[in-house]
């Protein structure tokens, strides 16, 4: 699947059976306890419950079911400790978990989920007409685990072969599934590794529409996976955002916190790999304000973490951010370029975790150099930089942005944040697969008509967008009564988004769809 982007309970050591049987959940397991009476444990694995991994998002919907139509007690607490549970091993691995991130949050994602190829085709149209992909792709099953879903559909929802009539759903569910089975097997149960996170960690961060931040991070643990935070940070404009909250760790790496941040609810969806953890939040409705972090453990080490902005045009003077942590006093000198046609003009160390440089790219060529500071060690100075000759044109992000109008208490107006990048030609101009996406540029947004049929007067009722390319619904999900039966405050309209450089100037558009309330969150 192509995405334009492209989105739990304490391990329980595995026990020795006398014939030396590993068992996930034993006697002693809440799982065990909630799960077995209907899932009997044949063969040393629990029927069903051991026959699939998936997200920690995944198997809240699956004990949420279970306590809904099925009369699973649950008693305050039980939840989170059969989620603990069950993510120990039966989560999806940090690799897999990585493709379905954008389900993560109920952030309004605007993921365009496209089919790979014909296979992918037939599924999406027996599937991905109820669900989006993502959520199919958050699953690995064994082959007769694929299988029954199938039954279970028709067991959920007897409507089904009267919604999808058109088709012959029964066979091409059949078919569709059988692809799935190949294509996501189940593998093998996760082990969960030891993970702490207690400490202090520097965040580097970016909010589009808002721009980069930079903070600490004190994280303590509260036991049993549970971790509590506080700290702060500072956007570049000048404005600082302070939060406190709490966080879960499941299956040692899929960190999902809880905060509030200058006292609106926040909620983030990280994973942590390889001694850092990154990952995104976002407020809640209508703004959801998503943003993505990278936060690294403070030590006394000397590390480069980002450099902004991470390109160069070729002869212009451009002023670099270099940050990190334990900077020292560096002069011209001890910055060192990989490309011989890069002059650095300045140096300036101005405080322990920022160092500015003024650089000038003086060649023809296209592509990425290095950039090292000489004295920092060799794990930890080391830049990369895309050079460019200019701008050729810019995109915007989202290429189609959804919007939904307020649909009441329980299903607020859906906002959406837009942004431009700017991009480079590649070597061939006729072939955009070797073109270079330079990075995010600020530029000014503002909507257009979009001319879809005579008379069209969509953005008359949409309001309008800020711009930073931030887009709030201002209609509830109500009649418009000029605009005729069952006409909306909803309609598609361009975003036009300009930036100026110099005396050039650059014009982008985009689309913006509001459309109605989703009041069928549960199969995202």
């Amino acid at each position: 699947m192509k995405t334009n982007r492209l989105r739990p309970i304490l391990y329980l050591l595995l026990l020795a059976s006398a014939a030396g049987t590993a068992i996930a959940f034993d006697s002693d397991s809440l799982v065990h306890k909630k799960c077995a009476r209907c899932h009997p444990v044949e063969n040393g694995k629990m029927v069903r419950v051991e026959e699939l991994r998936t997200t920690p998002e995944e198997w809240t919907v699956i004990v949420d079911r279970m306590h809904r139509l099925h009369g699973m007690k649950l008693r305050n607490g039980e939840m989170a400790t059969l989620l603990k549970e069950l993510n120990a091993t039966q989560i999806l691995t940090p690799e897999e978990a990585a493709q379905v991130a954008y389900l993560n949050l109920f952030n309004n994602p605007q993921t365009m989920e496209v089919p790979d190829d014909s296979e992918e085709e037939q599924m999406f149209a027996s599937c991905v007409r109820c669900h989006s992909a993502g959520k199919i792709y958050s699953y690995r099953m064994t082959e007769s685990g694929w299988a029954k879903l199938r039954d279970f559909h028709l067991y959920i929802d007897p409507a089904i072969l009267l919604q999808m009539r058109e088709s012959y759903w029964r066979s091409e569910a059949d078919t569709a599934l059988a692809g799935l089975a190949e294509k996501l097997p189940y593998g093998q149960s996760w082990e969960a590794p030891e993970s702490q996170l207690d400490g202090e960690w520097i965040v580097l961060g970016t909010e589009p529409g808002k721009g980069n931040y930079r903070g600490r991070i004190n994280i303590t643990s509260s036991g049993d996976d549970e971790y509590v935070m506080q700290g702060e940070w500072g956007y570049s404009d000048g404005s600082i955002e302070k939060f406190t909250g709490e966080a879960t760790l499941y299956g040692g790496y899929a960190l999902r916190t809880r905060t509030e941040q200058n006292g609106k609810a926040t909620m983030g969806a990280y994973s942590f790999e390889q001694g850092v953890i990154s990952g995104d939040h976002h407020q809640n409705a209508p703004e959801f304000r998503t943003s993505s972090s990278r936060w690294v453990p403070v030590t006394q080490q000397t590390r480069v973490l980002r450099v902004t902005p991470a390109y160069l045009l070729a002869g212009e003077t451009t002023k670099v951010l270099v940050e990190g942590l334990n900077f020292t006093a560096v002069t011209d000198s001890d910055i060192v370029a990989s490309n011989p046609d890069i002059q650095v003009l300045q140096a300036t160390t101005t405080g322990s975790e920022t160092i500015e440089l003024e650089l000038v790219y003086q060649g023809t060529g296209t592509g990425t150099t290095s950039i090292s500071v000489q004295g920092f060690g060799a794990d930890s100075s080391t830049l990369e930089i895309r050079l460019a000759q200019r701008i050729d044109y810019l995109k915007v992000a989202p290429q189609t942005g959804r919007a939904r109008v307020n649909g009441g208490t329980h299903n607020p107006a859906e906002g959406v944040q837009f942004q431009a990048f700017a991009w480079s030609s590649g070597k061939d101009p006729g072939d955009p697969s070797d073109d270079i996406r330079l990075g995010p540029v600020t530029a000014d947004f503002s909507l257009v008509e979009e001319e879809t049929r005579p008379g069209d007067d969509d953005i008359a009722y949409l309001g309008g967008i800020r711009p930073n390319g931030t887009y709030i619904p201002v209609g509830d999900y109500a009649p418009v009564p000029e605009r005729g039966p069952g006409g909306e405050a909803t309609g598609m309209v361009k975003v036009i988004a300009n930036y100026t450089r110099g005396s050039k100037n650059y014009t982008a558009a985009a689309r913006l769809v509001v459309t109605v309330p989703d009041y069928i969150q549960r199969i995202r």
